[in-house]
């Protein structure tokens, strides 16, 4: 598993920056030193990025962040990726000591590691899960373990909000467990798997299939009649990639099709109907 890390200090003092000093190259080493599957994947690895950007540190070494965490993987046969996870946690707070020893335990709660831990299995659970459903299960369950962990933990933060519409930890990872958003899981299998991965062979079945997964969790969407976190945070994730290949569909209703499945991208959708590439079609 390959990760990046950056850091962007915002209104830090100089010694808060200097604890900082080696905080990258630590957490990096954590990172890609320890096997997070046992699955042998030969030499194929997760491009995964993980943003933390300092946004204060109101007392001695602790730290309020921002972080982005994104994950792609290759379409096969296709010389481009596919974003799968694209998230902005704006809720973590943990302290950290320069030169402290960043140690891998899942059994017991750490504000920073824990949430680190937390997101490198729900990127493998969302890379497992684009090719079979079912198939990021024990990685799902292993981050809800750890949010399950850390919402008695002390000093944690952003593992709950009953706040309607505002991201936590653990009510994604709840989503995603949850039974009644099997259909959703089925349709990442279907948009990815049998969608995208199919459009070197034939394009058009290809397209059909990522319609029939988009209806799919648009129809939940409907049947739950709430806003769900992995269900939003899916379309914003992936919306500029459905209006772009859907541009030579023949259904000249496409685009309207699709803002009904997704209205949040209306304008999107509205702005590619008219795109030049989409002339001739009737």
């Amino acid at each position: 598993l390959d990760a990046k890390h950056s850091r962007h200090n915002v209104e830090l003092d100089a010694a808060a920056r200097e604890n900082l000093t080696d905080f990258l190259p630590e957490l990096t080493q954590y990172v890609n030193s320890y096997r997070w599957t046992r699955e042998d994947l030969g030499n194929l690895k997760i491009k995964c990025t993980l943003t933390i950007s300092f946004q204060g540190s109101p007392r001695s070494n602790h730290y309020t962040v921002q972080a982005f965490i994104g994950s792609q993987r290759p379409i096969f046969r296709l010389d481009r990726n596919t974003t799968v996870v694209r998230i902005i946690d704006g809720n973590w707070e943990f302290d950290y000591v320069r030169n402290q020893s960043l140690i891998h335990n899942e059994a017991r709660f750490d504000p920073l590691l824990s949430v680190i831990d937390f997101y490198m299995y729900l990127i493998i659970g969302y890379d497992f899960e684009t090719y079979k459903a079912g198939d990021g299960t024990p990685y799902f369950q292993k981050a809800m373990d750890i949010a399950n962990l850390a919402r008695g933990g002390r000093g944690a933060t952003g593992w709950d909000n009953h706040s309607p519409n505002i991201y936590s930890r653990g009510e994604f990872i709840d989503e995603l467990m949850n039974a009644r958003f099997g259909d959703f899981r089925e349709a990442l299998y279907r948009y990815y798997y049998r969608g995208l991965d199919l459009r070197y062979k034939d394009e058009g079945r290809a397209r059909k299939n990522m319609l029939s997964a988009l209806e799919k969790i648009g129809n939940l969407q409907s049947k739950i009649n709430s806003r769900a976190l992995i269900i939003k945070a899916f379309f914003d994730t992936q919306f500029g990639e459905i209006k772009n290949d859907f541009l030579k569909d023949p259904d000249p209703d496409i685009y309207g099709k699709l803002t009904k499945i997704d209205p949040a991208h209306q304008t999107d959708y509205e702005e590619a109907s008219k795109d030049p590439a989409r002339s001739g079609i009737r």
